[in-house]
């Protein structure tokens, strides 16, 4: 692999990873997205192969994961923020369109206060006198700044907006408004899939697509998941699809009888890996080998299954057993968080029923050298 292979890859997957490429902020990676020898491929590859826009401009790149039909195939995060973060942050926004070219906290706090007031903006009004509303409101900032509408102008941002949710005579952090990136935070089909509504169709790639979604994005690609025109792409078109997650990423694709799985080459290139040396990961990892044990012939493990997994691993490992996994029920909750958020579990066809996927099979009998004081510290 020569030099520029190796620097296509490495803007491909910093895409994947970070959609929004700010010139300022991700000098490296904006300039490999531009460079011209890379440019025109990474656009042709995302749209032929995953049906998705790259749009490139002076000042930023944004990949736009555009959705199939109402289907976004994308990971979710395993913690996703508030609704009224969520909302504040897209009224922020607006609010940013008519503000001026640097802004602060204090202002869009102010300008949002008379939007959320009007009545054709349906949603809760905003009440900055309340606490709550102002911290949530510094989150709200704090996010938008995180996608490039927003640049701050001076390092501690943070500590600022903080301080100004705890004092109503702040004006907060000082911020740039990046119009452009303003304009390409919301995608109209991507925004139409959101409400409900159907966006459009890709009759002739929609089986590319979503096979290829699957491995890029998740990165599974089960047969069962699949309907019988996507198995069938997969079949007919297994060694192209190989051939083309390998051209792009460098990572290992692993055929098996259940799908393929693309697996990447450095653990910084997933965005969840596991298991990390914290305690809720050992937890995790060590209670899905207890289910993996119980399942039936069909992958399939009941409540108390779990009940009892949890239980067992607190018995034997008491070690590992930290204040934010201290009862069952906070163990219970935080594993089911964690391998839902990795497809390792999936609730079963009815109450009571959990389902093991074919991934899980990769994590069977964990061996446990040693349980030492730095797993027992919280994580950072």
């Amino acid at each position: 692999m020569n030099r520029d292979e190796e620097d296509r890859r490495r803007a491909f997957v910093g895409l994947l990873a970070s959609p929004v490429v700010d010139r300022r902020r991700d000098r490296e990676l904006f300039g490999l997205v531009r460079d011209p020898r890379h440019r025109p491929e990474l656009v042709s590859w995302f749209r032929t192969r995953l049906g998705y826009r790259l749009v490139i401009t002076d000042t930023a790149a944004r990949l736009f994961r555009l959705p199939l039909g109402d289907t976004v195939i994308a990971p979710r995060r395993v913690v996703t923020p508030p609704r009224r973060i969520l909302v504040l942050a897209l009224l922020a926004a607006a609010a940013a369109e008519d503000a001026e070219d640097v802004t602060t906290t204090q202002d869009l706090s102010d300008r949002v206060r008379v939007l959320s007031a009007r009545e054709d903006t349906g949603v809760s009004a905003y009440e900055p006198d309340r606490y709550a509303e102002r911290k949530a409101f510094a989150e709200s900032v704090r996010l938008l700044a995180s996608t490039g509408a927003l640049a701050p102008l001076a390092a501690g941002d943070g500590d600022q907006q903080d301080s100004w949710a705890r004092r109503s005579d702040k004006v907060g952090a000082t911020y740039g408004v990046q119009r452009e990136m303003l304009l390409r935070m919301v995608d109209p089909a991507s925004l139409a899939a959101a409400l409900g509504q159907r966006g459009p169709t890709f009759d002739d790639d929609a089986e590319r697509f979503t096979v290829m979604r699957r491995l890029i994005e998740l990165p599974v690609c089960l047969y069962s998941d699949l309907t019988e025109p996507e198995r069938a792409y997969l079949i007919r078109q297994r060694s192209r699809i190989v051939s083309w997650c390998t051209e792009m990423t460098g990572w290992t694709v692993e055929q098996r009888a259940e799908g393929l799985a693309l697996i990447a080459a450095e653990e910084a290139h997933t965005d969840l890996a596991f298991p990390r040396m914290r305690a809720v990961d050992f937890a995790s990892l060590l209670i899905l080998d207890e289910l993996y044990r119980c399942r039936d012939e069909m992958g399939v493990v009941t409540e108390s299954d779990l009940v009892a997994a949890v239980a067992e691993v607190a018995q034997r490992h008491p070690k590992s057993i930290t204040a934010e996994i201290a009862t069952d029920t906070l163990r219970r909750d935080r594993a089911l968080e964690l391998l839902r958020a990795l497809d390792l579990l999936r609730p079963g066809l009815r109450p009571g029923l959990w389902q093991l996927t074919p991934i899980a099979a990769r994590y069977r009998d964990p061996e446990v050298i040693a349980v030492t004081t730095r797993i027992e510290e919280p994580a950072p």
